[in-house]
């Protein structure tokens, strides 16, 4: 799986080193259209960097749509995991109430025994 991960990984860096050397030529990107091409909000640069630039940007947008889409699921996900903590902690207390139950007729016994005020409470 990891050398099939690296095989692509590969792959699509020598597609995006040939795109690169394909699109090397020198565009000027303008901010300000009414200024014109020599407007102090316009640079120079490859093709290619506007365009890997375009490229990461539109992933950006869509790793944050995607994730504001999963939001109710991360929602659903914190109150499941909260109920299941309340659960536990109901068990842990109904196990020690069953585990006294459980020893009540031994505390009786002890409790009925002639002894029990000779014994000191605290030892």
């Amino acid at each position: 799986m990891r050398l099939l991960r690296y095989l692509i990984l590969f792959l699509i860096s020598i597609v995006a080193i040939a795109f690169a050397v394909a699109n090397r030529h020198m565009v000027r990107f303008v901010l300000d259209p009414i200024a014109g091409p020599d407007s102090v909000l316009s640079f120079e640069a490859p093709l290619f960097v506007f365009l890997f630039c375009a490229l990461l940007v539109g992933f950006a947008i869509g790793a944050f749509a995607a994730w504001l889409g999963q939001s109710r699921w991360r929602h659903a996900a914190k109150r499941r995991a909260q109920q299941v903590s309340e659960l536990k902690k109901d068990n842990d207390r109904l196990t020690r109430h069953l585990r006294v139950l459980e020893r009540a007729p031994q505390i009786r016994a002890f409790a009925s025994q002639a002894d029990v005020q000779e014994r000191p409470l605290i030892h």
